[in-house]
């Protein structure tokens, strides 16, 4: 039972394709579902880092959070930019079914 789809978008090696990447699904979710329930978009230090270099680093070391979440009738629909150690920094789209979701948790708490 299908419950959860998550893409991971092709690397992306700079700053500017990565957050161009992000904005650029974000912007077409929002034209087809609206504005998104929930945005964090922000580093994890007191200032901005100030070149692209320094803003990959953060995203590499865990840093970095970007993500817009939609609530949706049917369930959640979630963006973000993510990474895989230090060598591979993505954006991920997911969707969680929220019919599925419930199956799946119900017989999780029946197998329990």
């Amino acid at each position: 039972m299908v419950h959860k789809i998550g893409v991971a978008f092709p690397d992306k090696d700079t700053w500017s394709t990565l957050s161009g990447n992000y904005f650029e699904l974000k912007q077409m979710l929002i034209e087809k579902y609206g504005a998104p329930s929930d945005v964090v978009e922000k580093f994890d230090r007191y200032s901005e880092p100030r070149d692209d270099a320094a803003k990959m680093y953060e995203v590499q070391f865990d840093r970095c959070k970007y993500y817009s979440i939609w609530e949706t009738d049917k369930g959640e629909i979630q963006l973000s930019i993510d990474h895989k150690g230090v060598s591979s920094c993505f954006v991920k789209l997911a969707y969680f079914d929220k019919i599925n979701s419930a199956e799946v948790k119900k017989q999780a708490l029946d197998d329990l």
